[in-house]
């Protein structure tokens, strides 16, 4: 007797469904690859006129900060409270030494803002069609463990967007299991589910995330910042002449305060604070 070839029964709205998925999967990776790039594009540009101005920003708050703890000193002192005009004193050096660090750290993150090369924006588009696979994010409703590690996974892969830190998406794409044994974190199932259901309601949240990213681009490209970015980049030099002029008007902020500073010095003086020599 002939053996009979088994008939695979497939359901159509089913393979629509597998079909639909796929395809918003693939256009959230491209908005989510677009909005990376020009976002670091931004970063960058930001990150080079910060460079130029840090000098005049970090004097500038220095001097608020000394103007405006030296008024609480001058404070302290009108109404005989000695101990509180020396409290005034050790907070400005607190203050001042958290400010320093501020800048350092500013700085040093700033130095690693730069223009991505063609091969890491041609990685992007790669390792963005692996982490929107990633996505599911009512799979773990009913788990709430496992849907504590969901939040942070995707707020790690937000941030990593949103810095421009390629290797930490690489690293997530590349073995999303291993980043979450490194963590300590619960593993998570990201396998799609073959359930009409389940399907359509992927498809629904593919689509609400594909809205959120494309305004999210659309308010990057509708920026101030970007709107600099293109400037930057199409004229050579730009930068310079705008840290230049923005600087000017910070040298004549600093006077002010400066002068400021040193009125409310002479008035402390003259009521004995020789503390004050701390807030400087």
């Amino acid at each position: 007797m002939k053996p009979t070839t088994p008939i695979l029964y497939t359901n159509p709205e089913l393979e629509q469904l597998h079909r639909l998925v796929a395809g918003a999967r693939a256009q959230l990776a491209e908005l989510e690859t677009d909005y990376t790039k020009e976002k670091s594009r931004v970063d960058a540009v930001q990150a080079a006129l910060f460079q130029l101005l840090r000098e005049h920003y970090q004097k500038r708050d220095g001097l608020r900060l000394t103007v405006d703890y030296r008024r609480k000193f001058l404070d302290s002192l009108t109404r005989g409270n000695a101990e509180e005009a020396k409290q005034a004193g050790e907070n400005f050096e607190q203050a001042k030494t958290q400010s320093d660090k501020d800048y350092e750290e500013l700085s040093a993150a700033a130095e690693k803002k730069k223009n991505l090369t063609a091969g890491q924006e041609a990685e992007l588009t790669q390792l963005w069609k692996k982490l929107v696979k990633l996505y599911h994010p009512d799979r773990f409703a009913n788990e709430p463990d496992k849907l504590e590690t969901y939040h942070k996974l995707t707020a790690a892969i937000n941030q990593a967007k949103d810095s421009g830190d390629i290797e930490t998406l690489r690293e997530i794409a590349e073995d999303p299991q291993g980043f979450l044994l490194r963590r300590g974190w619960a593993t998570l199932d990201f396998s799609d589910k073959e359930e009409l259901t389940q399907l359509k309601h992927l498809h629904e949240t593919l689509l609400k995330e594909i809205a959120a990213v494309t305004k999210s681009l659309k308010e990057l490209r509708e920026s101030p910042d970007f709107e600099l970015c293109q400037l930057a980049e199409q004229k050579p030099g730009v930068l310079n002449e705008l840290a230049a002029e923005r600087a000017k008007q910070l040298e004549v902020e600093n006077v002010e305060l400066e002068k400021q500073a040193e009125r409310l010095a002479k008035e402390i003086k003259k009521l004995g604070g020789t503390s004050a020599e701390k807030i400087v």
